[in-house]
């Protein structure tokens, strides 16, 4: 079996000498990421069936859209970016769903399995806070803190300097703070307001 830095080469070959790429050779490599796409949206989300729903979700997309690649060695990077934004969305999707039904008084009535991840108040207010960051730093954020990469590591997933990072993640956090503050202060009704 290849590693995947062979595949990846034979996909690019692949695409560059007659601009196709077969099915089974895609679904073969993406079959690699699919672990790593899965923990990424369980950290995310804190529920495995939909962690699991997001990587499936991510991995056809990513099929339909391989066009759209254009540096077939950032396949990876390319996969984690689909994959986070697809769990953020379904957090926000479940999130406002929740609410929805503590509005309308139906939440007593559901079985709890149909609420999708539950997160405790003060889980909610982070996720608030973190998904009013400007994106550079929310994707910071969600790289050391969710995933748990090191400054290096995300530094080289970003493709910036590991000062960069840190530089990042110090402005992320004041943001955070205040924004929390603000939350906290407000009675966790500041909705729509964005850090800067």
């Amino acid at each position: 079996m290849p590693t995947t830095a062979v595949a990846i080469e034979a996909l690019l070959s692949l695409r560059d000498t007659d601009g196709s790429v077969t099915a089974e050779h895609f679904w073969v490599l993406l079959e690699r990421f699919r672990a790593g796409l899965v923990n990424q949206a369980f950290a995310i989300l804190s529920n495995q069936q939909d962690a699991e729903d997001v990587a499936q979700e991510t991995l056809c997309k990513a099929f339909v859209e391989l066009p759209r690649l254009r540096d077939v060695s950032k396949l990876g990077a390319w996969l984690r970016q689909i994959n986070r934004h697809a769990a953020f969305s379904l957090k926000r999707k479940r999130n406002r769903q929740r609410e929805e039904r503590l509005a309308t008084g139906q939440m007593h009535s559901l079985p709890a399995d149909t609420t999708g991840p539950q997160a405790a108040p003060d889980d909610e207010i982070v996720l608030r806070a973190v998904d009013s960051l400007p994106e550079i730093f929310r994707e910071t954020v969600v790289l050391r803190y969710w995933e748990k990469l090191s400054t290096e590591e995300i530094a080289i997933r970003l493709g910036v300097p590991a000062g960069t990072v840190r530089s990042r993640l110090t402005r992320a956090d004041g943001m955070l703070a205040r924004k929390l503050a603000a939350l906290l202060r407000t009675g966790n009704n500041a909705e729509g307001e964005t850090v800067e």
